[in-house]
C-alpha cells in the first residue's frame, strides 16, 4: 500500500519537473545540449546489454532459462526504454516522459518483469496509464522488429501476424514485440512465473535457447533499429522538402 501512495505522489512531481524543463529545451545551444544529455541517459542500453552479455559468459551451456530471461529483457529494453521512451517524448517532451518512466520502473520493481499484468487490484489504475502510454511505442518497435525478420536470413515472415494473436491477462505493450520476436525466430517465452502460465510464441517454438539466440535477437534489433533511423530520415526529408 505504501508503495501506491508514493507513485500517486510522485506522479505529478515528475510531471511538473518535466513541465518546467519543457521550455529549456530549445532556449539556448547549451540547454539543448543539455536536455538531449539527459534523453540519452534515459534511452541508454549499456548497462542492460553489460548484464547480459556478463551473464552469458558467466552461465554454464546447459543455463538455457537464463539466456531466454536475457533475450525477453533485451527486447523489453528495446521497445520500451528506447522506442517507447522516443515516442512518448516526442509527443509531450519531458513533462510525459519522466512520469511515464518513472511509472513503468516502480512497476516493474513491484512485480517481476513478464508479459502478465500485475495481479495486484491497486496497482490496476497505474499500469492502465502506463500501458495507454506505452502502446504507440510499442506498436511501431512491433513493426520494425517484424520487418527486422525480412533482412536477416533463418527467420520466418509469420512475425507480422503474431502480434494479432492476443492472450488474455497480458500486458499488449509487452506482449506484442515479443510474439513478434518469438515467431520470427522460432523461440518460446515464459508469460509469466510458474509452470501453469501459458507461453508466448509458436507451439514448435525452442524454450531451450543458447547464446546463438542471443546473438540472433541482438541483430534483429540491430536491424531493427536502422529501420527505424531510416524511416525517421525520410520524415524529416518529406518535412523539410514540403512547401
Amino acid at each position: 500500500m505504501r508503495g501506491i501512495i508514493v507513485l500517486a505522489l510522485f506522479l505529478p512531481v515528475f510531471f511538473w519537473i518535466g513541465r518546467a524543463l519543457d521550455p529549456l529545451l530549445f532556449l539556448s545551444p547549451f540547454s539543448f545540449v543539455a536536455a538531449a544529455f539527459a534523453l540519452s541517459l534515459l534511452l541508454r542500453q549499456h548497462r542492460l546489454w553489460a548484464g547480459i552479455i556478463r551473464d552469458s559468459k558467466s552461465a554454464a551451456f546447459e543455463q538455457h532459462d537464463l539466456t531466454r530471461e536475457n533475450i525477453k529483457r533485451a527486447t523489453f529494453g528495446f521497445t520500451d526504454t528506447v522506442v517507447s521512451n522516443l515516442v512518448i517524448f516526442a509527443i509531450g517532451g519531458f513533462s510525459l516522459l519522466l512520469p511515464y518512466r518513472f511509472l513503468r520502473t516502480a512497476i516493474d520493481r513491484a512485480v517481476e518483469l513478464n508479459v502478465a499484468r500485475p495481479e495486484s487490484p491497486f496497482l490496476r489504475p497505474f499500469w492502465l496509464i502506463a500501458e495507454l502510454a506505452a502502446l504507440p511505442g510499442s506498436i511501431l518497435a512491433t513493426l520494425m522488429i517484424a520487418a527486422a525478420h525480412i533482412f536477416i536470413p533463418g527467420t520466418r515472415l509469420v512475425a507480422f501476424l503474431a502480434p494479432l494473436r492476443g492472450r488474455k491477462g497480458a500486458l499488449p505493450s509487452r506482449l506484442m514485440p515479443l510474439s513478434a520476436l518469438a515467431h520470427g525466430l522460432n523461440l518460446s517465452f515464459r508469460f509469466a512465473p510458474g509452470k501453469r502460465h501459458p507461453w508466448v510464441g509458436p507451439k514448435e517454438g525452442r524454450a531451450k535457447q543458447t547464446s546463438a539466440d542471443l546473438r540472433k535477437a541482438g541483430l534483429v534489433f540491430l536491424v531493427a533499429t536502422l529501420i527505424g533511423l531510416l524511416a525517421t530520415l525520410m520524415l524529416l526529408a518529406f518535412a523539410l522538402a514540403g512547401p
